[in-house]
């Protein structure tokens, strides 16, 4: 008899310092996904070939040890929360004021925080394994929003340890929390374009800076985390892991409709007619909700109109982004252009930040 992928969880917890896993139950926050490859490395170092033992090798040594991968999932306020948490390093709670509604707000950090992750397959009996990655950090983190389909994430984690402890923290059935668990689609999205104030005090007026023109946009976050610190001595295993640079990128395709924007994107700026030694530096707002949002209304709105029971969503905020350009190309049919930007540091403030409704969705 075989395993099921359907059965099993895969559940983060925050621990509170780099070599001390988190065993506390209640910690653990669990995420729905429909894939994952987080996997061990036992990798081995082979002997060399020794003159006086023929051509066969004959021996083999423990190598370094570590564990990497991705999980992957349709995303939710759940999911969203916790590796936005990861994948940036802070997190902070707000509670409803006057007309504005709780929700958790994300900024970077220098430092990342180290999770434990529980993965448990299959169901009690011959058919279970638990899986208990220690030490692991959110190295990359991809959200894709896509016209005609599901959003989606992608989370690459890297663990420097692995038990099995024979049973798993989290209890079954994980009861999903009804207020962060909703889909979160494209018809319930708004994407926002102006250009840079070079500042993250970046103010969005809808509908005149909503932007229709968008057919599919991912951001992706990339920690660059480095996972190779073996020592000599004490263990094969790693003796931690090291944040490299910050990158944070949009890929996106956009339906041509307007000369201006190819000006802007490809010459610096729409008064331009040539290219010249300056960049498009523009200011981007990404929302996606489990309602159709209107205009007049923000994300963490008190009561938005025409929201259901428990409103959820996310919400990200690029203040700085160079723009690589709009390469169009003839075709038989619309134009649809596929381009990138790259997330800089403003001048003042962060380089991105994050909203996820309700609060409490993540930790």
């Amino acid at each position: 008899m075989s395993i099921t992928g359907q059965v099993g969880h895969v559940a983060f917890a925050v621990q509170s310092a780099f070599g001390t896993p988190n065993t506390t139950a209640g910690n653990y926050k669990p995420v729905k996904i429909t894939g994952d490859s987080l996997v061990s490395a036992n990798n081995m170092l082979v002997a060399e070939g020794e003159i006086g033992t023929g051509r066969d090798v004959t021996q083999a040594v423990p190598g370094g040890y570590s564990a990497a991968g991705a999980i992957n999932g349709n995303l939710n306020a759940r999911n969203a929360a916790v590796c936005l948490n990861g994948a940036l390093g802070t997190i902070t709670a707000n509670v409803a004021t006057g007309s504005v509604s709780s929700f958790d707000a994300f900024t970077p950090a220098d430092s990342l925080p180290v999770f434990t992750v529980e993965k448990k397959v299959g169901t009690t009996g011959n058919q279970l394994l638990v899986t208990r990655y220690t030490d692991a950090m959110v190295n990359t983190l991809n959200i894709s929003a896509n016209a005609g389909a599901l959003s989606t994430y992608s989370a690459g984690i890297v663990a420097c340890g692995e038990s099995n402890p024979g049973s798993a923290l989290v209890s079954e059935p994980i009861a999903y929390p009804a207020a962060g668990d909703d889909l979160l689609v494209f018809h319930g999205g708004r994407i926002g374009l102006k250009d840079s104030t070079n500042a993250d005090t970046v103010t969005y007026s809808y509908p005149t800076d909503a932007d229709p023109t968008f057919q599919t946009l991912e951001l992706a976050i990339n920690n660059n985390v480095q996972a190779d610190e073996y020592t000599i001595r004490p263990s094969r295993f790693l003796r931690s892991l090291t944040e490299g640079i910050r990158q944070i990128e949009i890929n996106c395709t956009i339906v041509f409709d307007d000369y201006h924007k190819y000006q802007k994107f490809t010459y610096g700026s729409s008064a331009a007619t040539s290219p010249g030694y300056s960049l498009y530096m523009g200011a981007l707002n990404f929302t996606l909700a489990n309602w159709q949002l209107v205009d007049a209304d923000a994300l963490t709105k008190l009561s938005p109109t025409g929201a259901p029971t428990l409103p959820q969503g996310v919400d990200f905020n690029i203040p700085k982004l160079a723009f690589s350009g709009l390469p169009v190309a003839l075709t038989s049919g619309r134009i649809a252009v596929s381009t990138t930007a790259r997330a800089l540091k403003p001048a003042t403030g962060n380089i991105m930040s994050g909203v996820v409704r309700p609060s409490g969705a993540g930790f």
